[in-house]
Formats: C-alpha cells, structure tokens, sequence
C-alpha cells in the first residue's frame, strides 16, 4: 500500500464524540413510534484497504486506539465484519498497515538539521519528537503508548533515520558504545516526558501544574517544617514531571555529560 499523507498532524477538523450525539430524550412523548432504520451500506465495490486504513485513523481520533476493533470498524463503514476480513485476515494485519503510515508520517514530520554542530542537531532532533507525539494522539498512541500494538513491530520502521543519528554522535567522536548509550538514554527520556504529560492530561491535571500549593503559606509553612530540602525547591516542581522546560533542563544535563566525554 503506498504511503499517502494521512494529515495526521492536523486532526482538528474531527468532531468530538459527545458533539455528535443528539439529545434523544427531547419530546420523547410526543415523538411516534417509527420501525428501527437499517444502517445504509456502503455501494458495492466501494470498500478497499485504503478506505478501511483511512476509516481506522478517524475511529482511533474520535475515540481512541484502545477502542479500535473490527466490529466498531465494520459499523462505522456500514458492512458486515466478515467483509473486512477480505482485506485484513486479522486486527493485528490492519495495525501493522496503520503503523507503516503512522512511521511514514512520523518520520516524514522529524527535522533535517545535518548541518549543525552534533549537540544542536541531537537538541532539535529530541524536541521535535517529542512535539510530534504531544500534538498528535494517534501517532503517540501507536509509537509511544503502544497500548493495543505492543506485538506489532515498529522498530523496522526506523532503522535508517536511527543510523543517520548514531553517525551523528560517531562523526562527533564518539566511541560505538558511548554513542549507542547516548541514542538510547535521550530516546528513551524523551519519550518517557510524553507518557508523563498524556497521563497528567488523562488525570485531568494541566502538565503545568505545580505540585505543591506554592500560593498557600500555610500549607507550605507545613511542607517547610516536614520536608526541608522540598520545600526549597518547591516553585520547579510539576505535576507533570515535563513541562517544556523541565524536558529541555533535563536534556540540557544528559548532553553536557556527552560533552564531558568528548572533552
């Protein structure tokens, strides 16, 4: 299946859920009985992978990737399930079809900065990443979350940007296994800042908020008397762990320590 773009990064056009749902309660009384209307299907021959795949990626913005099944899906298209399997032998087929255009995207989006000096490149190559996954939730649902495709495989997709990358820190002067170790430590700090924030978010708690009452003297008062040392750095500290600048001070340490070694 070739990779058209999917728009993914600008699903704000996708009308909430609780936005669709009409009020079926209003002149409930005064409304006659009419016999149940059948979903009207869709014309023969109409229904390809591509309108399945496509279909997939609104369902998972409606709702969300955990609710993603073959039925809903089915439902949604206006076919019977069995006619999906025509396409798609297995739920898992169709993950992996959407995955290859969630990397393709993904990959499509990341920033092309070979001309910087390796510490810049590898700042915005990061904070790019993390952009992407914290304005998108379907591209961060498939590659950060990894809820329901945890047995499909994504790391076929990335092979080549993660040379390029790792040749970045070799280029540098970086020994093989120091450079794999920096690779991995900035992936995965970055990517652990974006579960932080999508589960701040699913808490219902603003990434930003401070996680202790700086605003109330006596409850800090209290804090001062029991927690000394927390309490002096109380005004840093974010629900989330990850705000902006929490993520770029803490990627600020990881790449001074990669200097540290060069040097």
């Amino acid at each position: 299946m070739g990779h058209r773009p999917l728009g993914l990064l600008n699903l704000s056009n996708v009308t909430p859920r609780h936005a669709r749902i009409p009020d079926m309660t209003a002149n409930l009384e005064a409304a006659p009985s009419a016999p149940p209307v059948r979903r009207k299907r869709n014309p023969r021959g109409s229904l390809n992978r591509e309108v399945i795949v496509s279909e997939a990626f609104r369902l998972c913005a409606d709702e969300s990737l955990d609710e993603l099944s073959m039925p809903k899906l089915a439902k949604r298209l206006g076919v019977g399930v069995t006619s999906l399997y025509w396409y798609f032998h297995t739920k898992e087929e169709l993950l992996q079809a959407m995955l290859e255009q969630v990397a393709h995207e993904f990959l499509h989006a990341l920033p092309d900065d070979d001309d910087l000096p390796w510490d810049e490149h590898l700042r915005r190559y990061f904070t790019a990443m993390r952009r992407i996954f914290l304005t998108n939730d379907v591209i961060c649902d498939f590659l950060v979350m990894r809820t329901d495709v945890s047995i499909v495989n994504t790391g076929q997709f990335f092979i080549d940007r993660m040379d390029r990358e790792v040749g970045v820190l070799l280029a540098a002067g970086f020994t093989p296994e120091l450079a794999t170790h920096a690779y991995q430590a900035m992936s995965v700090y970055t990517t652990g800042s974006v579960q932080k924030v999508r589960l701040s978010q699913l808490r219902g708690t603003p990434p930003e908020a401070k996680m202790f009452p700086i605003d109330d003297p006596g409850a800090m008062e209290q804090i001062a008397e029991r927690y000394p040392d927390l309490h002096v750095t109380a005004h840093y500290w974010h629900a989330s762990y990850s705000t902006e600048v929490d993520y770029q001070a803490g990627l600020d340490l990881l790449l001074s320590g990669l200097r540290a070694h060069l040097r």
